[in-house]
Formats: structure tokens, sequence, C-alpha cells
């Protein structure tokens, strides 16, 4: 695993006409909790500063903050032509990392931070800060983010950027305890179930079969809208995924429903649980899963971008970034015994859980 403070580079390679990127990004491993809360500011301020440092030496770049629950970076694109200009990622970086905010950009960034953080993004909130704890970074929610960088200055975002960037000893590993179900207050007309299930780490070789299985769960004409709302007619909407990180990960299941139909959704939830992990599903259905997750693969791995960001996931979480090429077989290997195996060990319908 990556150092923690230690900057972790990827370079995407284009094809001749394409647009080439370069992402840049620190791992927030052992950070504190002021810092991690902070680090969208950090990075939309290293985002500027780079571009600005890169204009001044005569070589424009699209540059743009980038952020998730492991590291905060940036990613700087180039256009035909330019595409050398992105060797000079670190160079520029180094020049500005450590940049004192002055007041105006800090305005600018904070400005263009909470306008793109929408309110909806807060849902998931309660099933992570469960399953992970409030001391651990991916228990860090929406409300809390908000609030912290309300408060935030300039001096504050200077100094998470020189914690970010300062080795530090790495943080513990979260706890996963418990499935959990959250029941939230009934918003507009309808109520929320939520389930929260621990999941596993990027670098787990448990993660292919467990996105088969959560795929199966999810999307149109899944086994979850099949039983709630194709047979039932009992959800507004639904939606269910698992995601892989450093440290570990989760999976989790979204239904809106009409508030005196939440326990029915609840039970019925369940049995579409148990029945997952006996392997009571058509094998027609772990093809066509299989077949989405592999689409979307392919399609992710066109665009630069998403490829540079994903490659410095898997070297800050100590994985193969190589790995990403191999995706497809993985997925494409995975049996429906396999399905069955990790939906009884990581998703579980019978696991004891608790209400929040």
């Amino acid at each position: 695993m990556t150092a923690p403070g230690a900057p972790v580079l990827a370079n995407s390679v284009p094809g001749e006409h394409a647009v080439a990127a370069a992402t840049l990004a620190v791992p927030l491993t052992g950070a504190d909790r002021a810092s991690v809360l902070a680090a969208p500011l950090v990075a939309a301020a290293w985002a500027c500063a780079v571009a600005a440092e890169a204009r001044r030496g005569g070589t424009p770049v699209r540059t743009e903050p980038v952020v998730t629950a492991d590291y905060a970076g940036i990613t700087a694109e180039a256009a035909p032509g330019d595409h050398d200009a992105l060797r000079r990622l670190a160079d520029w970086f180094a020049a500005v990392a450590e940049h004192p905010l002055e007041e105006w950009e800090f305005g600018t960034v904070r400005r263009s931070f909470l306008s793109r953080t929408p309110s909806s993004a807060r849902w998931s909130d309660a099933v992570r800060r469960a399953l992970f704890g409030d001391r651990h970074r991916y228990g860090v929610g929406h409300d809390e983010r908000v609030a912290h960088v309300t408060g935030c200055g300039p001096a504050d975002v200077t100094a998470a950027a020189r914690e970010l960037l300062a080795a530090r000893p790495a943080g513990p590993a979260p706890l996963v305890p418990r499935t959990v179900r959250v029941r939230l207050p009934a918003e507009g007309g309808a109520a929320c179930h939520l389930l929260g299930t621990p999941g596993v780490s990027l670098g787990s070789d448990d993660k292919y079969a467990l996105h088969v299985a959560w795929a199966l769960l999810g999307g149109r004409d899944g086994m979850l809208d099949r039983r709630l709302r194709g047979e039932h007619a009992l959800t507004y909407s639904l939606a269910a995924f698992s995601r892989e990180f450093a440290d570990g990960g989760y999976g989790a299941c979204f239904a809106a429903c009409a508030p005196g139909a939440r326990d029915e959704v609840a039970e019925r939830t369940g049995e579409v649980l148990r029945a997952l992990e006996r392997g009571a599903f058509p094998r027609s259905l772990v093809d066509s899963a299989k077949e989405r997750l592999i689409i979307a693969n392919h399609r992710s791995l066109r665009n630069g971008r998403s490829v540079t960001e994903r490659l410095c996931g898997y070297e800050i979480a100590g994985t193969d970034p190589g790995g990403i090429t191999q995706y497809a077989r993985h997925v494409g290997g995975v049996t429906p015994e396999q399905v069955a195996d990790v939906a009884r060990r990581h998703i579980g319908g019978d696991q004891p859980g608790g209400d929040l």
C-alpha cells in the first residue's frame, strides 16, 4: 500500500486523437478528521493552482478536483497534440501544493463545492455511519462535511493540505460488525427503507461474485424489482449496489415506498436476500447481470479520466492496477454457486441486524 502522504500519479495511454488524462492523488489514510472533511476544498484549490502554474509555463490544461473515500487529488486533461504536457503534472503540483490560499480564491473554491453537492447525496450516510463508525472516514456524511466546509477559512484549507501531504501512520481498518436496517422519516409522502451490509475491500477476490450478486438484486427486472414492484407494487424507486474501498466496503439497498408499506418492503426484501443465498434464481439472470457489468466496465475504460482515477485507487489500496483490464475475465467466470456463497457470507438475509 502507498505510504500515507505520498502522492500517486497515474496516466492514461490515449489513441492518436484522444484526450489524454493524468491523475495525481494523495491518500486519506491516517489523516485527521478535519483534513478528511476539508479534502474537497483542498482538491479544488490544488486544481486551480495547477491550472494556473501550467498556464504560466505556456501549457494550458483542463484540471478538475477528484475526491473519493480513499484519496484527494486532481485530474488533468490535455487535447490531442498536448499529451506530453501531462508528464509535467507532478512538477506543477510540487510547485503549488502548499501554496496558501488567498481569500478570493478560497471563496471561489467553497462556493463551487457547495453548489455541486446536492443534499440527495445524504441518503446513504446513515448506512455508512452505522457500518464504519463515526471515527472512520468512510462514515463521513453529507451534513457533517457541508457544516465543516461552511465554517472553514483559507487557513484551515492550507493546514489541511499540509496534513494530507505529510507522512503519517496508517489509520485503523474499520470494523464492520453487522447488517443494519435504517428507517428514514417520510418526506414528500414517501418513506425509505435502507439496508446496509458488510462488503469487501478493493483487493478482495470476492468482489467479482459480490458485484454479480448485487447486480442480480438491483436494476430493472432484478430480483428486488420483480418482487417489490412487479409482484406487489410496493415501491416507487429502488437501488441496490456494492462499493469497495482500500480498507473495506459495503452493500446497500434503497427502497422508496408509501409510509404504510415500509414494514412489508423490509419483509419482502429479506425474502429476496434469502432466495439469493439459497441460489434460488434463474441462471439466465446471472448471465444478464454479468453482461451488464462487463459492458459498463468496457465503457468506463474508454474514458481516460475514469481510467487514471481508478488506477490511483488501486495503487493506494495496494492492489495491482493492471487488474482493471482483467475485470471482464473475472466477472465472466463467476458461477451461480459463487454468487450464492458470497450472498451467504456478505449479504445474508438471515444475518442479525439492527434498526436505526
